[in-house]
């Protein structure tokens, strides 16, 4: 049976006076690197009961990169670091968990502004921003058997401590505690949200694999109160990148597919195209499958659609299911929308309507106006 990793410190260490500063973020995402990587495997087993089989590669992947966003970035405060390391994130780890996870943590850096020390009760604020943006984006609650149940008791319970005026260290330990005991409290449940969910009842008897990953990362904020469990390796140089290339004049609006399959992406973007018969379409950008190439969605694959689809008119993006549209709505906002509405009918009434020059408004009423087809009379 599977079991989380009790938290630990160092024997010698003191952890009274614990500052929340830019050493102690890096320390904190130096560590749930480690600890992330060294249970990908632990996690992709638990996610192959009830997932995709995905949770801890695509972890393994967003976090084991994380070093180098950061290093490229060079973030100076807590803020600007939890941030950097969020957008990574939604642009790297495929699956559900890249915008849940890069939503806590773009939450998180946004709340702690550009603060050289973060306040403890600061830290609360922002903890308490990220389980109310993750349930929004996934429209789930405690009891649903996801993430929250290890994010949402997390954070009442460091809140709760700095309430009874313990130091911090002693909070962020109440709140490992508290999400390791909610990872585990999800056994028993139905799962309500995520891939889980199309189980049913065969979804009760497993650990989700999203709240263990959720309780692994708040014991890695607590163990980062501990400088000689993680230390932090010095920083590569960091490189100039160029500066963007500038957009042409405006033109009409794109379209991305998103599927869980490369090859249905493709086809439906084919379909859509034949189907306009005008000869030169609106852009109709696939973004199908992993970067693997294997079944699921992929933020780096749909941020590379939208800048090629993107004429400077707005992004209409068209998903199919789950976590497709979970990992589109991390990348939307600057003209770049989701159309509620099927998948094929919603596609192609997307295409032909940039193609004939709708602009994005009316090609997303077009688009979900396809809700309304009928394929059964009387």
């Amino acid at each position: 049976m599977h079991s989380l990793p009790t938290p630990t410190l160092s024997p010698m260490t003191t952890t009274t006076g614990t500052t929340l500063d830019l050493p102690f973020f890096r320390r904190f995402l130096d560590r749930a690197t480690t600890v992330l990587v060294a249970h990908a495997a632990y996690l992709t087993d638990l996610d192959a009961a009830i997932g995709d089989a995905d949770h801890g590669s695509n972890l393994k992947r967003g976090f084991g990169s994380a070093a180098q966003a950061v290093a490229d970035a060079g973030p100076t405060t807590p803020g600007a670091l939890l941030t950097t390391v969020g957008v990574h994130l939604t642009n790297t780890v495929g699956g559900a968990s890249g915008p849940l996870y890069g939503t806590v943590f773009r939450r998180m850096g946004k709340i702690l502004g550009e603060d050289a020390e973060v306040a403890p009760e600061t830290l609360g604020r922002a903890l308490a921003a990220a389980v109310a943006s993750v349930r929004r984006l996934g429209d789930s609650a405690p009891g649903d058997a996801t993430m929250v149940d290890a994010l949402q008791p997390a954070t009442d319970a460091y809140i709760t401590a700095l309430g009874e005026r313990r130091d911090t260290a002693a909070a962020l330990k109440a709140a490992a505690e508290a999400a390791r005991t909610g990872a585990e409290a999800t056994i028993p449940l139905q799962a309500r949200r995520g891939r889980a969910s199309y189980l049913g009842e065969r979804s009760i008897g497993h650990q989700d694999p999203g709240a263990t990953s959720t309780a692994l990362l708040i014991t890695a904020l607590y163990e980062a109160t501990d400088p000689a469990l993680c230390a932090v390796a010095p920083e590569p140089p960091v490189e100039e990148r160029p500066a963007a290339e500038e957009k042409s004049a405006p033109g009409r609006v794109g379209v991305v597919l998103v599927s869980h399959s490369r090859e249905v992406a493709a086809a439906t973007a084919a379909l859509a195209e034949a189907l306009y018969g005008g000869g030169d379409p609106a852009p109709a950008v696939p973004a199908g499958g992993r970067t693997d190439g294997g079944v699921g969605t992929s933020a780096e694959l749909i941020r590379r659609a939208i800048g090629e689809a993107d004429e400077g008119a707005g992004v209409v993006l068209v998903c199919d299911m789950g976590s497709a549209v979970l990992t589109a709505k991390g990348l939307t906002g600057d003209g770049v929308r989701i159309a509620d509405t099927p998948f094929v009918e919603g596609a192609v009434a997307a295409v032909v309507t940039a193609s004939a020059g709708g602009d994005l408004a009316a090609v997303l009423a077009a688009a979900e106006d396809a809700r309304t087809y009928r394929k059964v009379t009387g």
